[in-house]
C-alpha cells in the first residue's frame, strides 16, 4: 500500500487540492452530526443547562461547540430553532460540493499516475531485447499493460480517494465524540481496535488471491492471442473444440479465484458492521444509564449515538477501499516485476553515434548462447568487404539467423567482437546502428494500416514518389495499384487482405525505403511462388550491388552469384567460398545440400 501512496503523493498539486477538499467534507460532516443536539434539545424543549449543572459544566462546553457556527452566520441563540432548516441545507450543500471536488481531484491523480505508469511500462517493454520476448508471453504482457494497470487506476483514483476522505471524516467524527463526551468515547474505543486483527488477515488474503487472479487473467489473454493469431491452424486442424475446452478451463480457474476474492471482500464489510454494532450496543447501555443519572442531555446522547452509527458508512467504505487497494498492490507488484527486469541490451554511457558506414562487417571469434549452459555459436570469424553479398547456408538450427541477429544487437554476443567499419557494435548507440541496417525476415510483420504507412513505417514526411520507387524496386507497385484505394488501402491486421507473396514484397519495399548500407534477407523469398521469386530476384540483383547484403536461403539457386558463401553447421563456420569453389568439394556439406536440391545436375542431367 505504501508504494501506491508514494505514487499518489508525487502529484502534489492535485493531491493538495484533494486533501483540502477532503478536509471540507470532514468539517461539514462533523457539523452535521453536531446539529443533532440543538434539533433534539431545542426543538423538543430539553434544557441542556440543567444537565450542565449536574455534569459540572461539561454540557456547557458541548453547547459552545457550535457557537462558532452561530456567530459566523450571525444567528442569536434564541433564533437557532428557526434557522436550523437553512443551516442544514447549507451544510448538506457544502458537504456535497467538497465531496465532488475531493472525488474529482483524486480521480485526476489516478488517471495521471496510471498514464505515467502505463507509458513507462510500455517504453520499458519496447526497450527489452529479443531474448526477453523469447521468454515472455504476449498474453502476460498484455495483461500487465491493461488489466493490472486498470486495477491500479481503480485503487489510486477511487479506492485511495475513499480511504483518504473517509479517514478524515472518521477523524472529524471521532473529534465530535470526544468533544461531546470524552469518557464515553474512550470506553467505546476499547472495543473498536478489535477490528484491526481480522482486517489485517483480510488484507493478506486479498493480496494473495488478487495476484493469483491476475495470473489467471494473463493465461486467458495468452489463449485469446494464440487462438486469434493462429486461427487458420486452429481451423485447418479442426481444433475449435480443443481450444474452447482450454479456454473454458482457464475461465473456470479465473472464476474460482474471483469467487474466493468475492467471499473475502464480501465478508469484511459485514464484519466491520458487526464490530460497530457491538460498540453501538455498548454505547446504548452506558448512555441510557448516564441520561437516567442526568449526566448528559438527550440531545447530547443523540449526537453521540448518531455519530457512532454514522461512522458505519466510512468504516464500510474504508473496508471496501482496502479490498480494492490490496488487489491493486498485487497488480503493482506484477508491473514492478517487468519494470525491474534489467534491459539486457542498451547503450553504454560512453556510446557514440555510428557514422555512415561502407558496410565492412567483421566477426572475430564470436560466441553466443541463448541459455548460459547451451551455447549455439562457437568462435565464428569472418570479414566482409563493402557492398559484398554474403550467403549463409546450412540445416535448420545451425545458427544462421543467430549470426545476422548479432549484427544489429538484437541479441548480445557472449564472447568475441563484432565490428562495422572498425566500430565495435557495443560501443555505438543502438539507434544509429540499427538505422543503417535493413531487415527482411521470413516472419512477415505488417501493421493494420495503409500500404503507404507500412512502407514508410514510422516516417511521416516521405514523398509518395519515393515510396512508389521503393515499391517498384520490390516488384509490388503493380499489385498495389490494383487495390481499391491504391497506396491508401488499409491492409488489415498482419496484412490480411494481401497474399503471402505480396506481404513479403511489401516488407522488402519497407526495407528498401530505408536505403541502408547493410541489408539482411532472412529467407526473404521463401514465401514467393516461382514467378514472384523471379521478379524479386531481378530486383534484388539491382539492389544488392550497392550495399553489403547478408542472405539466408535454403534455396541454393538464389545464392549462386553471392561473393562468398558461409556454410554453418552446429554453430560453426565449416566451409566458405564461392558457389564454384564449394561445389568442387565432393564430401562438403554445401555439395551435399546442392545435390539434394539438384539431383539432375548430380546425375549429369
Amino acid at each position: 500500500m505504501f508504494e501506491l501512496l508514494k505514487l499518489t503523493v508525487r502529484e502534489k498539486k492535485w493531491v493538495t487540492l484533494a486533501l483540502l477538499s477532503t478536509l471540507g467534507v470532514a468539517f461539514f460532516t462533523a457539523v452535521m452530526m453536531n446539529l443533532v443536539q440543538p434539533v433534539i434539545d431545542e426543538m423538543f424543549g430539553a434544557n441542556p443547562s440543567a444537565s450542565a449543572a449536574a455534569a459540572d459544566g461539561a454540557a456547557a462546553t458541548k453547547v459552545r461547540a457550535l457557537d462558532f457556527l452561530w456567530n459566523l452566520l450571525g444567528i442569536d441563540r434564541g433564533d437557532i430553532k428557526s434557522a436550523l432548516p437553512l443551516v442544514l441545507i447549507i451544510v448538506i450543500f457544502g458537504k456535497g460540493l467538497f465531496t465532488f471536488l475531493s472525488s474529482f481531484f483524486m480521480k485526476a491523480v489516478g488517471n495521471k499516475v496510471v498514464k505515467q505508469m502505463r507509458d513507462k511500462l510500455y517504453a520499458h517493454i519496447l526497450g527489452m531485447s529479443s531474448g526477453f520476448f523469447d521468454r515472455a508471453t504476449t498474453g502476460d504482457l498484455m495483461s500487465r499493460l491493461t488489466n493490472d494497470v486498470d486495477r491500479i487506476q481503480q485503487a489510486v483514483g477511487t479506492a485511495m480517494s475513499d480511504m483518504v476522505e473517509e479517514s478524515f471524516v472518521l477523524a472529524g467524527l471521532l473529534l465530535t465524540l470526544l468533544i461531546n463526551d470524552w469518557q464515553m468515547a474512550l470506553v467505546a474505543f476499547v472495543i473498536a481496535p478489535l477490528a484491526a486483527i481480522p482486517m489485517a488477515a483480510f488484507s493478506r488474503q486479498l493480496k494473495k488471491q488478487g495476484r493469483k487472479s491476475q495470473l489467471k487473467m494473463a493465461d486467458i489473454y495468452n489463449l485469446i492471442h494464440e487462438t486469434v493469431t493462429g486461427n487458420r491452424i486452429v481451423k485447418a486442424f479442426t481444433m475449435e473444440g480443443f481450444e474452447l475446452r482450454k479456454f473454458l478451463k482457464s475461465s473456470w480457474r479465473y472464476y474460482r479465484i474471483n469467487l474466493k476474492l468475492a467471499w473475502i471482500s464480501s465478508l469484511s464489510s459485514p464484519f466491520m458492521e458487526f464490530i460497530g454494532g457491538l460498540v453501538g450496543a455498548f454505547i446504548l447501555v452506558v448512555g441510557a444509564d448516564r441520561i437516567a443519572k442526568n449526566q448528559i442531555s438527550p440531545g447530547d446522547f443523540g449526537v453521540f449515538v448518531s455519530t457512532i452509527f454514522y461512522m458505519f458508512t466510512p468504516i464500510k467504505r474504508l473496508s471496501r477501499a482496502n479490498n480494492v487497494v490490496q488487489q491493486a498492490v498485487a497488480c503493482y507488484d506484477r508491473v514492478q516485476e517487468v519494470l525491474n527486469t534489467p534491459q539486457e541490451i542498451e547503450d553504454r554511457p560512453e556510446a557514440y553515434p555510428l557514422p555512415p558506414v561502407q558496410g565492412r562487417v567483421k566477426f572475430d571469434r564470436v560466441g553466443f548462447a541463448y541459455l548460459t549452459d547451451r551455447p549455439v555459436l562457437f568462435d565464428v570469424s569472418f570479414e566482409t568487404k563493402p557492398r559484398e553479398t554474403i550467403a549463409l547456408v546450412g540445416l535448420s538450427g545451425a545458427g544462421k539467423t543467430t549470426i545476422v541477429n548479432l549484427i544489429g544487437r538484437f541479441y548480445e554476443a557472449t564472447s568475441g567482437t563484432i565490428t562495422i567499419d572498425g566500430n565495435n557494435v557495443r560501443d555505438v548507440t543502438l539507434a544509429s546502428l540499427r538505422s543503417q541496417i535493413g531487415l527482411v525476415t521470413q516472419e512477415i510483420v505488417l501493421f493494420n494500416d495503409t500500404v503507404r504507412a507500412n512502407i514508410a513505417y514510422g516516417l511521416d514526411d516521405v514523398p509518395l514518389e519515393k515510396i512508389i520507387a521503393s515499391a517498384t524496386a520490390a516488384e509490388c507497385h503493380e499489385f498495389i495499384s490494383e487495390l481499391p484505394q491504391g497506396y491508401d488501402t488499409l491492409i488489415g491486421e498482419r496484412g490480411g487482405i494481401l497474399s503471402v507473396g505480396q506481404r513479403q514484397r511489401l516488407a522488402l519495399a519497407r526495407a528498401l525505403l530505408k536505403d541502408p548500407p547493410i541489408l539482411i534477407l532472412d529467407e526473404a523469398t521463401s514465401a514467393l511462388d516461382s514467378e514472384s521469386e523471379r521478379l524479386i530476384q531481378q530486383a534484388l540483383t539491382r539492389i544488392m550491388k550497392d550495399r553489403t547484403t547478408f542472405v539466408i536461403a535454403h534455396r541454393l539457386s538464389t545464392i549462386r552469384n553471392a561473393d562468398a558463401i558461409l556454410v554453418i553447421d552446429g554453430g560453426r563456420i565449416v566451409e566458405s567460398g564461392t558457389h564454384e569453389e564449394l561445389i568442387r568439394k565432393p564430401r562438403g556439406i554445401y555439395r551435399k545440400l546442392h545435390d539434394l536440391q539438384f539431383p539432375e545436375e548430380e546425375n549429369g542431367g
